[in-house]
C-alpha cells in the first residue's frame, strides 16, 4: 500500500530494528503503526525502546521522520519508486526468501522486478574471456526474454549488465549501497544507462555509502529475485558462491561456467559443479530452463575466426596467433621470424582499433 510508506521510511530509518528484527516484530503486529504507537510493549532494548518513544513525543519533529519525509520527496520524481513489503508490486520472489527487504528504493522501470529473471554474478578481477562470456551470455539471455540481474560491481556483474543493455535493455543492478550514490565511480555511465532503460535497485536508504557488510546481504536479494543464478567466474572463497549458496537455499537453479582448471578464479565455479550446479555451456542451455522452446539465433564466432576486415598481412598474421590468452611479445616475433621491435607498431594499431589488448602477460584478442 503506496499510502504508508512514510510510515514503512521511518520503520527503515529508525537505528537498531534492523531486518531480522523487524520481522520478528512483524509476525506479532497486524499493522506497521503498532510499533509506534506502543513502543514500550513489545519488550525491545531500552535504548530502541527510548528512541521509540521519543519519536512518539516528537513526531514530525523528530529527526527520523524528517528523514522520511526528505526520502519520499524523491519519490515524488519520475522512474523513482518506494516499494514496501505490502505494496503489489513487491517481487513475489523476493517475498519467500526468509528475510526480504523492508522497503526497496528503485530508479528505473519497476516493472521489471516481477518479470523474469537470470542473476549472474562472479568475479571483480575476471579474465578477459570470462568478461567476454559475461556480456555475450547477458546479450544473449536478454534476448530471450529474460531480465539479467546481477550487483553492478567491476567485473563480471558490470559485462554482464552491459550485455544487457547491447540485447533488450532490460537488466536490474542490486547496490550495496543507496541508488543516488555510485558505486564503482568507474560505472557512472553504466548506472545511468541502467536506470534509463532498466532499475537500480537497493533496500538501503538514499545517500548510504558502500560498506563491506553490505555486500552479503546484497547477494540474498540477486538470489531471491532470480528464477535462476548463473556463475561465470569465481574463487573457492567468494561473493559469488555465497550468493550461489543463498540461491540454493531458496530453492533457485545454479548453473556455473567451467574454466581453465589452472585458473584460481575458475575453481569455485567447478566445485558448484562437481557439488551438483547445472554446467552452463550456452545460453540455450539455460533458456530450455527458463523459456523451453527459445533458442538463441545468434552463430557464436570462434575467439581465432579471422575478422573480414582490410587489415595489412602483418595484422593478420598477429591476429591469427593471438587468442584470449595473453602471449608475450618475444614469442610472436619468435613466431612470425621477425624482431620484436617491428612488431610494436602493427599491435599498437591493433589495439587502438579495438582487435586486441596488452595485459601483464602480453597480448590478447578481444
Amino acid at each position: 500500500m503506496n499510502d504508508d510508506r512514510l510510515l514503512w521510511l521511518r520503520w527503515v530509518l529508525t537505528p537498531g530494528l534492523g531486518v531480522r528484527r523487524s520481522h520478528s516484530l512483524l509476525n506479532r503486529l497486524s499493522h506497521p503503526q503498532q510499533l509506534f504507537d506502543r513502543p514500550e510493549r513489545w519488550s525491545l532494548p531500552t535504548d530502541l525502546t527510548a528512541t521509540l518513544l521519543e519519536m512518539k513525543r516528537l513526531g514530525e519533529q523528530h529527526p527520523v521522520h524528517r528523514q522520511a519525509q526528505a526520502q519520499l520527496r524523491w519519490a515524488e520524481a519520475g522512474q523513482h519508486h518506494l516499494i514496501s513489503l505490502q505494496d503489489a508490486r513487491y517481487p513475489s520472489l523476493l517475498l519467500e526468501i526468509p528475510d526480504p527487504p523492508l522497503l526497496l528504493w528503485v530508479k528505473g522501470d519497476a516493472e521489471l522486478l516481477r518479470q523474469q529473471q537470470v542473476g549472474m554474478v562472479g568475479s571483480r578481477n575476471a579474465t578477459l574471456a570470462a568478461q567476454r562470456h559475461a556480456r555475450q551470455l547477458g546479450r544473449e539471455l536478454s534476448l530471450g526474454g529474460l531480465v539479467i540481474t546481477s550487483g553492478g560491481a567491476a567485473g563480471i556483474d558490470g559485462c554482464a549488465h552491459q550485455g544487457a543493455l547491447d540485447g533488450s535493455g532490460q537488466t536490474i543492478a542490486v547496490l550495496g549501497c543507496g541508488v543516488d550514490v555510485v558505486y564503482p565511480k568507474s560505472h557512472r555511465s553504466l548506472f545511468e544507462q541502467i536506470s534509463a532503460a532498466g532499475a537500480l535497485v537497493s533496500e538501503h536508504p538514499l545517500g548510504t555509502q558502500p560498506k563491506p557488510g553490505h555486500f552479503p546481504r546484497r547477494n540474498r536479494i540477486i538470489s531471491g529475485l532470480s528464477d535462476a543464478l548463473v556463475v561465470v567466474e569465481a574463487a573457492q572463497r567468494s561473493g559469488s558462491l555465497i550468493t550461489a549458496e543463498h540461491a540454493l537455499e531458496q530453492g533457485r537453479e545454479v548453473f556455473a561456467l567451467p574454466g581453465d582448471i589452472g585458473n584460481p578464479n575458475a575453481a569455485g565455479c567447478h566445485r558448484l559443479i562437481q557439488d551438483g550446479a547445472g554446467l552452463l555451456a550456452s545460453a540455450d542451455d539455460l533458456l530450455a530452463v527458463l523459456a523451453p522452446g527459445h533458442r538463441t539465433s545468434m552463430a557464436k564466432p570462434s575467439s581465432n575466426s579471422i575478422p573480414d576486415a582490410d587489415l595489412p598481412a602483418i595484422q593478420m598474421s598477429l591476429l591469427a596467433l593471438l587468442s584470449s590468452e595473453p602471449q608475450a611479445l618475444e614469442t610472436l616475433s619468435q613466431q612470425l621470424a621477425c624482431s620484436p621491435q617491428s612488431l610494436l607498431e602493427p599491435l599498437l594499431e591493433l589495439e587502438l582499433g579495438g582487435w586486441i589488448q596488452q595485459q601483464p602477460g602480453g597480448y590478447c584478442r578481444l
